[in-house]
């Protein structure tokens, strides 16, 4: 928890402090911004926001699906929940599965097993690399020049961005294709961990990662011949990332852009994909650079830094509040059933 503290606060500091510089390196004062918003245009400004809410609620879709399909249905609103934790908690750490504590407490609270858990987080895990890796082929289809735009350090971080999640993705298959090679290394490094003293009880915990790979196993071979599931799984991640992007085509058009989007959706393709090489909260910082450089390629300088810093208030620090709210009404409704 104390951990869990200090991210918070160091992405506090990250976020102020990259918003001080991003209005500083406008050249526009705050209120100018403020005043730019009020004379936007409320349509599109509206579906921005709507898309906001969908980038928590497709992930809920996703997670709901995969337990309903291992036998415990739950509720739309309970999906809701258990996205926004892992928004939230991925938002101010450093490690992009740091939300997935938030979804095994709230799951766990709702009475699915572990085993369950373990297995919807992995599925999960390999769809939302399948609608990143997505938009990372659909941005070179889209528009290969935005690519080449780059400078060579943006290059890189998305190059790298892209290989990360081609890894991520391929250990997630492994975990689902070769199970027992995985449990085989868990447990000669339990061995190991042993051997150098960091590990007591050593038999002890092997039999319990045995129970649970045992139950882990049942789940994935009822879930690995249900195609639509996985299907369905991989399709909800793709849309939670399309209107990830889309925020931004709306921003651009609430601010009175009116040129081709084609470009401005392939760029956001690239910032998504590239914002994750290096483990920072949120990506703040990478993130803004990544969208600030790609859009002053597309459009004049003022312009870019008010799209940018609309676009990244949606979906990015909307999305954080609405998601720490609704965290906060779970954990005041759990306090509620426990004196029930």
């Amino acid at each position: 928890m104390k951990k869990k503290a200090l991210w918070a606060v160091v992405s506090l500091f990250l976020a102020a402090f990259t918003i001080w510089f991003m209005v500083y390196r406008s050249g526009m004062s705050i209120s100018d911004f403020m005043e730019s918003i009020a004379n936007s245009n409320k349509g599109w400004l509206s579906l921005g926001v709507i898309c906001m809410f969908s980038f928590i609620f497709f992930e809920g879709v996703s997670l709901l699906q995969i337990v309903k399909t291992c036998g415990y249905p739950q509720k739309i609103r309970r999906g809701f929940l258990y996205s926004a934790g892992d928004t939230y908690f991925s938002a101010i750490t450093p490690s992009g599965t740091g939300g997935q504590p938030a979804i095994i407490f709230f799951m766990m609270k709702d009475g699915i097993p572990g085993a369950v858990i373990t297995a919807t987080l992995v599925i999960n895990f390999i769809a939302f690399n399948v609608g990143l890796l997505f938009f990372g082929v659909v941005g070179f289809l889209l528009a290969p020049n935005v690519f080449m735009n780059y400078s060579p350090m943006c290059k890189a971080f998305i190059i790298a961005g892209f290989v990360i999640f081609l890894t991520l993705f391929i250990l997630g298959v492994l975990m689902i294709r070769k199970r027992e090679l995985i449990f085989r290394l868990a447990m000669k490094f339990i061995g190991f961990l042993h051997k150098i003293h960091l590990v007591k009880r050593q038999e002890r915990i092997q039999k319990k990662l045995e129970k649970v790979m045992e139950e882990y196993k049942t789940c994935v071979n009822v879930v690995a011949g249900h195609k639509g599931m996985w299907f369905n799984a991989c399709l909800m991640n793709i849309l939670q990332r399309f209107v990830q992007i889309a925020v931004t085509v709306f921003s651009y058009r609430a601010l009175g852009g009116m040129g081709p989007i084609r470009e401005l959706f392939s760029t956001q393709c690239f910032a998504t994909i590239g914002a994750t090489c290096i483990p920072i909260p949120g990506a703040i910082g990478i993130s803004d650079y990544l969208m600030i450089e790609g859009y002053m390629n597309l459009m004049e300088h003022d312009f870019a830094f008010q799209v940018q810093m609309l676009s990244r208030g949606l979906s990015f620090y909307c999305c954080i509040i609405v998601s720490g709210i609704t965290l906060m009404i779970g954990l005041m409704s759990l306090g509620r059933r426990k004196k029930k």
